[in-house]
């Protein structure tokens, strides 16, 4: 929720500097938040950030990772696949380029804040530069 809130805070933001700047239709970023309780770790994650905890044995000085999310990204099979059942009616969701699997032929993170022109038809025109369009 606090994610999609942030959404249409940055959406309403792309409305409004349209006008005069429309290239912040073409800005995103993904987010990771951490939050500590007592004894509760509360991740949540946006795109292809990783949380890892490490753990530190003293008796034996091993170092023990463990990844507390997933990335949304199209290198992981599961990804693809989420996306094509969700746009059964776009072939080019996914697609390969030089060995790498990407959203659109564009971009590898499949979820992001911001990147308004791939998520709305309206902000993929002009005057955003050509090299953005799909």
């Amino acid at each position: 929720m606090a994610f999609d809130a942030t959404e249409q805070g940055f959406e309403s933001l792309v409305v409004e500097a349209w006008p005069t700047a429309p290239h912040i239709a073409t800005v995103g970023s993904c987010c990771l938040v951490g939050v500590v309780t007592d004894e509760t770790i509360y991740i949540a994650n946006y795109g292809d950030s990783r949380a890892v905890l490490i753990s530190i044995f003293r008796s034996t000085g091993k170092i023990a990772p463990m990844q507390l999310t997933t990335e949304h990204n199209t290198a992981l099979d599961t990804v693809r696949e989420e996306l094509k059942a969700s746009h059964p009616d776009d072939p080019r969701i996914v697609l390969q380029k030089h060995g790498v699997w990407l959203v659109k032929g564009i971009i590898q993170v499949s979820r992001a804040i911001g990147d308004m022109y791939l998520n709305k038809q309206e902000f993929n025109r002009d005057p955003i530069s050509p090299q953005f369009r799909l």
